[in-house]
């Protein structure tokens, strides 16, 4: 992710990463098939972090048994925080990576992280008592990308998302 990150993902080579990892080419090209291979597998693993952190309350302290729809709120705004502070380096490595996959039809990787993220929107507004959970999630989970985007050119007003996503969601906003 420190070489993905630094140099994005055209510019990430089995060279720049044996460097980071301070081993030779050779031991790199022993446990992946190439860069792509790579590249998905830091993507994977960037993402699961990313949802295993959400789990834990994102960047707020959580009580120790949350209410569902309390964590549902707190994933949206961990979703949106990074963008909020001005943190780019994210967002344009997902949109290159997607590009990426994309134009060359390697769908796969790109339908396994999109599962991953949605289906834990879904698992929130399960645990919420949110009715058709799935198609709700993926109108959630497409919403926050595009605000995501949005929000890294110009501020988004977090009220205004709540209510957007609770009307996704066919809730009433928090207070």
């Amino acid at each position: 992710m420190e070489v993905l990150l630094r140099d994005g993902v055209h510019g990430c080579t089995v060279r720049s990463i044996a460097a980071a990892a301070g081993v030779s080419k050779g031991s790199v090209h022993y446990y992946f098939a190439d860069v792509e291979d790579i590249v998905d597998q830091a993507m994977l693993q960037a993402t699961t972090a990313w949802i295993t952190w959400l789990r834990a309350g994102g960047p707020s302290e959580l009580p120790e048994d949350p209410e569902p729809a309390e964590l549902l709120w707190c994933s949206v705004t961990a979703c949106l925080e990074p963008f909020a502070h001005g943190d780019r380096s994210l967002l344009p490595l997902w949109m290159e990576y997607w590009a990426l996959r994309s134009r060359a039809d390697q769908l796969e990787p790109l339908r396994l992280l999109q599962a991953l993220l949605t289906g834990y929107v879904a698992e929130l507004l399960d645990r919420a008592g949110i009715a058709d959970s799935e198609a709700r999630s993926m109108a959630v989970t497409s919403y926050l990308f595009g605000t995501s985007m949005q929000q890294s050119v110009f501020p988004v007003d977090q009220a205004r998302v709540r209510l957007d996503i609770a009307a996704l969601c066919g809730i009433d906003p928090p207070a």
